[in-house]
């Protein structure tokens, strides 16, 4: 048979060309319709967000699908809309997807009308946060089958968080733990056998383990190596932060830099008193519990953790996000569907952009407005235009430090959309943006 190619995530640097035979592939999925009868049985029909051009996505939309007879959806889901419609189309489906999206989808306002459309929910990318979990079964009454494995590896494991955090390793699977915890796997559908997994784990007995980080995330800042998984569960323990991902940064002496998604208590924080405020406060909690080198040089506060099409939070995307030439505003409302989105920004009055324009009376540039507008719109539509052209755009009221602002963006057409950023005394800017036409 002939041989497949895939590139990995990148998730920990350059992605990789990595090269798999049809034969591996198709024992794989013939494995996965074995070992899960629950999803298979019925044939359900298969709805996914994710690509085939990757390895679930080619397990779990094109192969075993078609040893279990299931139709398939072709068209790939980018929202809640496009789900609505599946189920009209389908009735019950099964969904293959991200934690990414899953997270989005549930700050949805039509999502729960999705209760009962799910037959079973598949993710794999990254591990189901626990609160996102027990959210999808109180919202639409389905525990997500969590995928593990990796793209040279194949399908290593599961687990249903309904049923405990350890993970089950599928059947004709074996595995080892080394002396240092990294996990290390003898399957029939590897390509090296063994194949050295990219994480520690904890083993639980010979059939199951639980997830402890990645192996590789160990750096030498100074002459001195730093836990990067240290450094975020030390983070991750102090009540303003919600979600965290450390990475070095910058060209030639490697630094230490965190983006951190605020808990409600922390991006009360932020708005009220800026992210330098936070910031100091959170270095100081850091320097009880960590060395001095330990502790991140830049902290950046955001919205959610940049991810790529598989739900990967990849290195070079936090790494371009710390590297940004200004700190995001607090969002303290978000609200967004295929059409619209609507967010309530405050831009503390630490917020770099002010800084100079103009001494004694900061206000925001009409640049950074158009930056930000920008910068959010990519994270509610996928189709925001690559190369945009900007027009009828206007300059109303000026955006103060620390006061609220609503930003509106609105879908006109494939092609368009247009936006408005409102404060309480009117709109501060507006336009109409669209695709480039070369």
């Amino acid at each position: 048979m002939a041989d497949v190619v895939f590139s990995s995530s990148g998730s920990t640097g350059a992605a990789k060309r990595i090269v798999r035979t049809e034969a591996l592939l198709q024992a794989d999925a013939a494995n996965l319709v074995a070992a899960f009868p629950e999803v298979w049985a019925v044939r359900p029909s298969v709805v996914a967000s994710v690509r085939p051009e990757h390895m679930f996505g080619a397990l779990w939309c094109v192969r075993a699908p078609a040893v279990a007879g299931c139709t398939v959806e072709t068209e790939i889901v980018l929202s809640v809309e496009a789900l609505v419609a599946a189920q009209k189309r389908h009735g019950r489906f099964l969904f293959v997807t991200t934690p990414s999206f899953l997270e989005k989808a549930l700050l949805h306002p039509d999502f729960v009308a999705l209760k009962g459309a799910f037959h079973a929910i598949v993710t794999s990318g990254s591990a189901l946060r626990p609160e996102t979990a027990q959210a999808l079964v109180a919202t639409v009454g389905v525990c997500p089958l969590e995928i593990y494995g990796s793209t040279e590896s194949g399908t290593v494991a599961f687990r249903r968080q309904t049923e405990g955090t350890y993970y089950t390793l599928v059947p004709g699977v074996f595995a080892e733990v080394t002396a240092d915890g990294r996990l290390t796997v003898d399957s029939p559908f590897a390509e090296t056998r063994p194949w050295a997994m990219d994480d520690c784990v904890a083993y639980v007995d010979d059939r199951h383990f639980e997830l402890k980080g990645r192996a590789d995330r160990r750096v030498k800042v100074l002459e001195q190596f730093v836990s990067l998984a240290e450094v975020e569960a030390a983070l991750a323990a102090h009540a303003a932060v919600g979600r965290v991902r450390v990475e070095t940064y910058g060209d030639g002496v490697p630094r230490l830099g965190a983006l951190i998604v605020p808990s409600k208590e922390g991006l009360k924080d932020f708005a009220e008193r800026g992210s330098s405020a936070v910031a100091k406060g959170l270095r100081a909690f850091l320097r009880t519990r960590l060395p001095g080198l330990a502790i991140p040089r830049r902290l950046r506060l955001v919205r959610e953790l940049p991810t790529n099409e598989q739900g990967k939070t990849t290195v070079a995307a936090v790494r371009h996000v710390l590297s940004a030439w200004c700190r995001e505003p607090a969002v303290r409302v978000w609200q967004a569907t295929a059409d619209e989105l609507k967010a309530e920004l405050v831009f503390p009055s630490d917020t770099e952009c002010f800084q100079g324009h103009f001494p004694g009376f900061p206000i925001l540039p009409g640049v950074a407005q158009l930056y930000f507008v920008r910068h959010f719109a990519r994270q509610a539509f996928a189709d925001w235009p690559h190369v945009p052209t900007i027009r009828r755009l206007k300059f109303q009221k000026v955006v103060l430090p620390g006061r609220a602002v609503t930003l509106t963006v609105t879908r006109k057409d494939s092609a368009s959309f247009s936006f408005a950023l409102v404060g309480a005394n009117g709109p501060c800017s507006s336009g109409i943006v669209e695709e480039t036409v070369r």
